[in-house]
C-alpha cells in the first residue's frame, strides 16, 4: 500500500477530535429544548433543534468511525459527505452574515466550520489529487523516454 492509500494515525486523531466536537455540539442541539442553552443566537423551534442535532450527531458518528480506519479508500465516501456538508454550511453562513445581516454571533459557527473544512480539503489534495498528478508526470516522463529511445 502506498503512503497516499494509508489513512495515517495523525489523520485518525484529527477525525476522532472532529467526532468529539460534533458529538458535544450535536448532543447540545438535540437536547437544547430541555437545556435552554444559548447554542444558537436566534430562536429555533424544538423540532428543528432536534433535527439539527441529529444531523450533527450523524456527522459525529461518521468522524468517529473514520478514526478506526487505516485505508483511505474506506474513508473517502464519508469524507466526501463532510466536504459537501461543510462547504454548504460555510457558504450559507457567509451569505447570511454578509448579505442578510445575520447576528455577528454566527461568525463563531463559521470559524468552527472552516478549520474542519480545510482539513478535509487537505486530505483530498493529499490522498486523491497529488497521487494523480504524480502518476501523470511519471507517465509523461516514461512516454517521453520511449519516444527519445525510438529516435
Amino acid at each position: 500500500m502506498t503512503r497516499y492509500q494509508i489513512f495515517s494515525r495523525p489523520e485518525r486523531v484529527l477525525s476522532f477530535l472532529a467526532g468529539l466536537v460534533n458529538l458535544v455540539i450535536g448532543l447540545g442541539f438535540f437536547f437544547l429544548p430541555e437545556l435552554h442553552s444559548p447554542l444558537w443566537p436566534t430562536s429555533i423551534p424544538p423540532i428543528l433543534d432536534r433535527f439539527i442535532g441529529a444531523i450533527i450527531l450523524g456527522n459525529a458518528t461518521g468522524a468517529l468511525w473514520l478514526a478506526t480506519e487505516r485505508e483511505w479508500a474506506r474513508v473517502r465516501p464519508l469524507a466526501i459527505v463532510a466536504v459537501v456538508y461543510g462547504t454548504l454550511v460555510a457558504v450559507a453562513l457567509l451569505y447570511h452574515l454578509l448579505w442578510l445581516g445575520a447576528s455577528s454571533a454566527f461568525w463563531l459557527y463559521f470559524l468552527v466550520d472552516v478549520p474542519f473544512l480545510l482539513v478535509y480539503y487537505a486530505l483530498f489534495i493529499y490522498h486523491d489529487i497529488v497521487p494523480r498528478v504524480s502518476k501523470r508526470a511519471t507517465s509523461s516522463d516514461a512516454i517521453g523516454q520511449r519516444q527519445t529511445q525510438k529516435s
